[in-house]
């Protein structure tokens, strides 16, 4: 999983990575065939995937210049699903919750409006 300064996000297969040169160092691009693409969240910096590429399609690469790169790190599709559990329990639990208080703030609005038709009785 290649990071960009702008939060882009590319995973994907390294095609290449250039090789040293005597004027400018290592070659300033990575070429990498794109799987999945999208963003980290600007606040939590939190993976947020837009694209998966179709793997029966042929791609072509996608160049990236080093000095734009913020991180490189392995990745596992195993654990992008375990993620994606992880966020569905907890989207479900606040879910949850969500109801549970609506429906006490409902049971409180209709023991009121009861109070208050008995007094007027």
């Amino acid at each position: 999983m290649i990071t960009m300064e702008d939060r882009k996000v590319y995973v994907g297969y390294i095609m290449d990575v250039g090789a040293p040169t005597e004027v400018t160092g290592v070659n300033q691009e990575i070429l990498l065939i794109p799987t999945v693409s999208g963003y980290r969240d600007k606040d939590t910096l939190k993976v947020v995937y837009t694209t998966d590429y179709p793997s029966d399609t042929p791609l072509r690469p996608i160049g990236f210049r080093q000095e734009n790169i913020v991180s490189i790190s392995v990745f596992s599709e195993e654990v992008r699903e375990a993620f994606k559990r992880v966020d569905s329990e907890r989207a479900g639990e606040e879910a949850a919750k969500e109801k549970a208080a609506k429906d006490q703030l409902v049971k409180a609005i209709t023991e009121l409006v009861a109070v208050v038709q008995a007094a007027q009785r």
